[in-house]
């Protein structure tokens, strides 16, 4: 993946790293703090996000992409990040090589406004996150090597998309763990954003079935003579 490099972030992440000691490990939510107190003027594009992260291949990519879905944001803007996640994960499944965005999704871009508004609302929760992250189940991180999983953020992504009520929270919630777990290299927090994925598509499944009972009864009371 190559993207520009991003004199502000990179200023950032230095000064997180000074403030905090070399002994102690940089946070994600640290280097987020620091990167909204630093935003670029004007626009923020997923190329600035993706700078200031660093280079976490692709845990980082799908942390940026996966941020709104724990940050209320309008629809249009969510499914400006989601769009992209799609695109990610079908390039998984056909084997490309390496994780990567094309540099027109690259440059897709919001207010600075937004942006800050958006990890205010982001950086808490990935803070409580964080607080149970630790390097563990080396084996289970290795998942994001496999062709399935691009299958399975697939299908997590188009659930954050489909306008259904509650529907999009818990496989956002799940696309966020999952981020944070190959970011930080645990197991654990990727076996439950498994276990949380598959709680999703269970969710999904009731809240369709239920509806469609509902337009059923309702279709056969107003077709009722």
């Amino acid at each position: 993946m190559s993207l520009r490099t991003a004199t502000e972030p990179a200023a950032a992440l230095e000064d997180v790293r000074t403030a905090a000691g070399a002994p102690h490990p940089v946070r994600t939510s640290d280097v987020l703090r620091a990167f909204r107190d630093r935003l670029p003027e004007g626009r923020v594009s997923l190329a600035d996000l993706i700078d200031a992260l660093g280079d976490r291949s692709l845990g980082t990519i799908l942390l940026a992409l996966a941020l709104p879905t724990v940050a209320p944001v309008p629809l249009g803007v969510s499914c400006l990040f989601d769009l992209p996640i799609l695109l990610f994960s079908l390039r998984m499944l056909t084997s490309a090589s390496g994780p990567s965005l094309p540099p027109w999704l690259l440059r897709r871009s919001v207010s600075r406004n937004l942006a800050r508004r958006m990890i205010d609302a982001a950086l808490p929760r990935l803070a409580w996150i964080e607080r149970m992250l630790a390097p563990r189940l080396p084996r289970v991180v290795t998942v994001e090597r496999k062709r399935w999983f691009g299958a399975l953020l697939f299908v997590l992504t188009v659930m954050c998309i489909v306008p259904l009520p509650l529907t999009g929270w818990l496989p956002g919630f799940a696309l966020v763990l999952l981020s944070l777990g190959l970011i930080e290299r645990d197991g654990g927090a990727i076996a439950v954003g498994f276990g949380l994925a598959v709680a999703s598509v269970v969710f999904m499944a009731l809240v369709i079935s239920g509806l469609s009972y509902a337009g059923t009864e309702l279709l056969g009371v107003t077709t009722t003579p």
